[in-house]
């Protein structure tokens, strides 16, 4: 429903629901990325994200009026306000936890982040054959970070200075998804500047006669629908917004004499503006041939084997049209719903002001009141930009799991392909499954998690032998997680991995 824009706040706050659910059961898998998306979704709730390209948006009751364009363009309100704050406050206090020496004074932040094996790319390997280089990208980072804040917030010029900001914060992100394994979170970061850029980019950076193809697109276009049966009604509304041709007429068959007498076998007729008719599917990719982006989709449905496919479902669509009519009956054409209450931005003043407050005491250490808390954490609007801070980490290494067998055997828990070895890996990194795995496991090494650490080795024992009776000679019975690790320092260069035994498990005790 929020991915189409239907009923989209309901949507909205369904999905954040979910999300927040989802997050607070898994905590030591998340990461900045995730805790930025549940703010994000949380203010989604308040703003009008359906107000265009949307099913909602589709089967609005409100026309649009003459010389209205700018007014639908732009939006004003406290939620649009708190966005903004919300994106500022990710980097303005990023920046102000980073109050180590490895930022201030030895500017080693950057040494320091490449040299975190499992997380580096390539690319953060080869840069740090550059010693010289790194003090100058530690002290870049940090003014860069530090300015995008002013050029997000700036009162004037916020065109241009704004349009400026995000990208700033796009290239933020680039040159640490190049250089660092962060996940989703460059991804989540930079889609979340997009609703930052202001109309003064889309009017320069699109010429104006593209923006003028886009606004007369399907000119000419007659989509006329079987008004008996709501369903084609609103399916050719939804067409129009989606393939987005909003100069493309829809009317009813009553209103064409000619064509009413074609309904009983077709719930729609596109009519183009030569006059030449077209049913069914083969309507569908005359339509198509007047989108200015999925034109190219004409020739696709052109081919026979999708002809035919797609004149099978439209036959399927014109039979169905009373069920499907049934089914749809509680999609219903509505006014659109962009303007905001007082009662919204009410709440969303108080919302970005307490947020804000929190984010303070992260920097001030000042604790919250237990009262105050519990509405963080009931919205889930808790919130700490730490990442790299107060420098980044040092403890480094990887992972060899030594298992014994029931025959006696040694086996190689991790990886049961190979021997067991504890040699440094080609590459640390790569010895993660994925973003979720390789997080879970670096909060494993760490002494604070080490409760975690039997459920990890209950897990092994569970996938390993499941099948296999305790007697199996292959069946798992012991096993010992070492970490191999050792402590970055620019000023003692590491010397080799220290074999650490994080864990002993037995599986049949």
């Amino acid at each position: 429903m929020l991915l189409l824009g239907f009923k989209t706040r309901m949507a909205a706050i369904a999905s954040w629901f979910m999300l927040v659910s989802l997050q607070n059961r898994n905590l030591e898998i998340l990461q900045g990325g995730d805790v930025y998306l549940r703010q994000l979704a949380f203010w989604a709730i308040f703003l009008p994200i359906g107000a265009v390209y949307s099913i909602d948006s589709a089967l609005t009751t409100t026309p649009l009026k003459p010389g209205s364009e700018k007014d639908q363009s732009s939006h004003f309100s406290f939620p649009g306000i708190a966005l903004m704050l919300q994106v500022a406050f990710v980097y303005a206090f990023a920046v102000l936890l980073k109050s180590g020496s490895a930022w201030h004074s030895e500017h080693s932040a950057v040494y320091y982040a490449l040299s975190i094996q499992q997380m580096s790319t390539p690319l953060g390997r080869f840069l740090l054959h550059f010693p010289k280089l790194l003090p100058w990208l530690t002290r870049g980072a940090l003014i860069h970070e530090a300015t995008i804040p002013f050029l997000v917030l700036m009162p004037f010029l916020f065109g241009p200075v704004r349009a400026c900001g995000v990208f700033f914060i796009l290239m933020l992100h680039l040159g640490l998804g190049l250089s660092i394994r962060l996940g989703h979170f460059p991804w989540i970061a930079g889609i979340a500047a997009l609703p930052l850029l202001p109309t003064w980019f889309w009017q320069t950076a699109i010429p104006a006669s593209v923006r003028s193809r886009f606004a007369n697109a399907g000119g000419g276009l007659r989509i006329y629908y079987d008004e008996l049966y709501p369903f084609c009604k609103k399916s050719a509304y939804a067409l129009r917004t989606f393939l987005m041709i909003p100069a493309a007429e829809i009317l009813p068959l009553r209103e064409s004499l000619p064509t009413w007498n074609e309904v009983r076998e077709h719930s729609w007729i596109v009519i183009e503006p030569h006059g030449s008719r077209r049913y069914a599917f083969d309507g569908l990719a005359c339509v198509l041939s007047y989108t200015p982006i999925f034109r190219w989709l004409n020739s696709f449905c052109r081919l026979s084997a999708i002809a035919k496919l797609g004149e099978l479902c439209c036959r399927w669509i014109d039979s169905q049209r009373e069920n499907l009519s049934d089914l749809t009956i509680w999609v219903k054409f509505r006014p659109a719903q962009t303007r905001t209450s007082w009662m919204i931005n009410l709440f969303a003043f108080a919302m970005i002001l307490y947020v804000f407050l929190w984010n303070v005491s992260s920097v001030t250490h000042i604790p919250f009141r237990p009262s105050q808390e519990k509405l963080a954490i009931t919205l889930d609007l808790d919130q700490q930009w730490d990442m790299f801070s107060p420098y980044p980490l040092t403890y480094d290494g990887w992972y060899v799991i030594q298992g014994r067998l029931r025959d006696g055997s040694e086996t190689n828990v991790l990886h049961p392909d190979q021997p067991v070895s504890f040699d440094q890996p080609k590459s640390i990194a790569d010895q993660y499954r994925n973003e979720r795995w390789r997080k879970y496991l670096m909060n494993l090494s760490l002494s604070e998690n080490a409760d975690y650490r039997l459920y990890y080795g209950r897990y092994f024992c569970r996938s390993w032998n499941t099948g296999r009776s305790q007697r199996d000679p292959k069946a798992l019975i012991a096993f010992d997680i070492f970490f191999m690790g050792h402590q970055n320092s620019l000023s003692h260069p590491p010397n080799g991995f220290s074999r650490d035994l994080l864990w002993h498990h037995e599986c049949f005790k």
